[in-house]
């Protein structure tokens, strides 16, 4: 993330979210596996809760060194 501009770190990041744990929940819900489909909502939201968080941390990191600079 550190020399990607933060929208298209997110384009980036949610492809590859969507690709992996959203495809996996929609084979899931398709089977109607229920317990499995469970599991995997919860998968899920590690993940985006997990890039918010790496976001969140990039971001203040920037603004520190930015104001370290002088900028």
């Amino acid at each position: 993330m550190i020399s990607l501009d933060i929208e298209s770190w997110a384009l980036t990041r949610a492809h590859h979210i969507v690709l992996n744990e959203g495809l996996n929940l929609a084979k899931a819900a398709q089977d109607l596996d229920r317990k499995r489909s469970r599991t995997l909502v919860y998968e899920l939201q590690k993940v985006i809760a997990a890039a918010i968080l790496e976001a969140h941390a990039a971001n203040v990191s920037s603004k520190g060194s930015q104001a370290a600079q002088g900028t």
